[in-house]
């Protein structure tokens, strides 16, 4: 693949960052003002979602090098490859130049060229995302099997979340004249048409500065409306040891950045530029996180957008909330749908065209997110839960993980003095913690 073949039309550094913003700052934000000051108390939430910023930042930077690795092994294969054929292509120009002439010489270069360019692609597939990267560094076939249950478990719960957030986005559109399942299946509908858009690069142009752009827009309109309500009147949620643990959780959900940085690095133009688009989008969110969460107040709703009363200011931040969740919606399904069909569905069905088996596969992840959302229904709950089981393993755990398997030939759990082992501890026990507290939560709101 030439240089030029792999530059045009791919993502620049700041339609990396951007993207990277769209799909972390959104769902999350509408519960982490309540989590933030009446569950967890301003300062320490503040503290510890400050804390953040440098862990994701470093599990996001050594991921990059875990992949840089298995790329730059993969290179050496390929260099040796080159080579061989350099000295086949030798021989077979020499014994049909004189024979066919100099046309069977350029077809056999060309028949190279084109091998060489898919050997290259299939090694560059390795590091597409998290399933691939954990195959290319595990043997076990275990390993796979586990991250590719947490990885699509994680986009499953957060479309889900996405089509609860649409649901009531939706109610509100429409005066609020409609229950949560019907505007769930409205919604479920309308993110099927917008998922058939199939790469990462097509979202970033455009839709996700428009994604963004609505959020502010609703989110201005939240913290208006707050100056103009009691927050006293507002019901405080239950603050004991377990819903404190729930609320860590909620933080791991908003702030988990990993679980789309590989499939956004690798449709960078220069992807070695991805762990500093990493470290603007934290910049970015980690301080909206902090500025709106001062200003939302001591008791601000659960759900952020609740604050907004009934009337045409509700029905205009419906529009723009599902604006806003429709883009981060497609890009999850983007990466999940495209991995089931390289890993699922073409290896099973290679006959079938392509855009039917994508239509199949987005129609699935639709039917799923409607599933989960009317499951569990109660947003915090949810949130949390998506948090524990799945975003704070992806944006931690696993790059450690990763990282310490390319750099090490020995146990990857051995105790050593290290960050990457400093970490992984900390990362263990954020995701023990937030699960219990997530699961003890739903059971007592049920």
């Amino acid at each position: 693949m030439t240089q030029q073949q792999q530059s045009v039309g791919l993502l620049s550094l700041l339609q990396g960052a951007v993207l990277l913003t769209a799909d972390c700052l959104g769902t999350g934000l509408l519960a982490l003002p309540s989590d933030l000051n009446v569950v967890l108390g301003l300062t320490w939430g503040i503290f510890i979602l400050i804390l953040q910023l440098p862990l994701n930042l470093y599990a996001g930077t050594v991921l990059h090098k875990a992949a840089t690795i298995v790329e730059a092994r993969g290179d050496g294969d390929e260099t040796t490859t080159e080579v061989e054929n350099q000295e086949s292509s030798k021989i077979v120009a020499t014994s049909t130049g004189y024979k066919m002439g100099y046309d069977s010489i350029n077809i056999v270069q060309e028949y190279e060229v084109d091998q060489q360019e898919e050997d290259h692609c299939n090694k560059d597939q390795l590091t597409f995302d998290f399933i691939g990267i954990t195959q290319a560094l595990f043997e076990s076939k275990t390993a796979k099997r586990v991250v590719i249950t947490i990885y699509y478990t994680n986009i499953f719960l957060v479309l889900g979340d996405y089509i609860l957030v649409m649901s009531h986005a939706v109610v509100a559109m429409v005066g609020g004249n409609l229950c949560l399942p019907i505007a769930g299946l409205l919604a479920s509908t309308l993110m099927f048409a917008v998922s058939q858009l199939r790469t990462m690069e097509k979202l970033g142009r455009t839709a996700s500065f428009v994604s963004l752009a609505a959020l502010l827009i609703v989110l201005l309109q939240c913290l208006a409306a707050l100056k103009h309500i009691d927050q006293m009147e507002i019901p405080l949620p239950q603050s004991n040891i377990f819903s404190k643990f729930s609320g860590l959780a909620a933080i791991g959900f908003a702030v988990g950045s990993q679980k789309l940085f590989l499939n956004i690095r690798h449709e960078m133009r220069h992807r070695y530029e991805s762990p500093k688009a990493l470290g603007y989008s934290l910049i970015f969110y980690v301080t909206a996180y902090v500025v709106i969460c001062i200003i939302a107040g001591p008791n601000p709703p659960s759900f952020l957008f609740d604050a907004i009363a009934p009337g045409f200011s509700r029905q205009l931040g419906g529009f723009l909330l599902w604006v806003h969740v429709v883009v981060s919606y497609a890009i999850n399904s983007q990466a999940i749908c495209s991995s089931m069909d390289r890993l699922l569905v073409q290896p099973r069905f290679p006959q079938t065209p392509s855009g039917k088996r994508w239509m199949g596969i987005t129609l699935l992840t639709s039917v799923s997110a409607f599933l989960v959302a009317n499951a569990i229904p109660f947003f915090s709950d949810l949130v949390a839960l998506i948090g524990a089981l799945t975003s704070i393993p992806l944006t931690l755990l696993l790059p450690i993980l990763l990282y310490r398997k390319a750099t090490s030939s020995t146990n990857i759990w051995i105790p050593d003095i290290s960050w990457s082992y400093l970490v992984l501890v900390a990362s263990v026990l954020f995701t023990i913690v937030g699960l219990i507290g997530a699961i003890v939560e739903i059971d007592m709101d049920w």
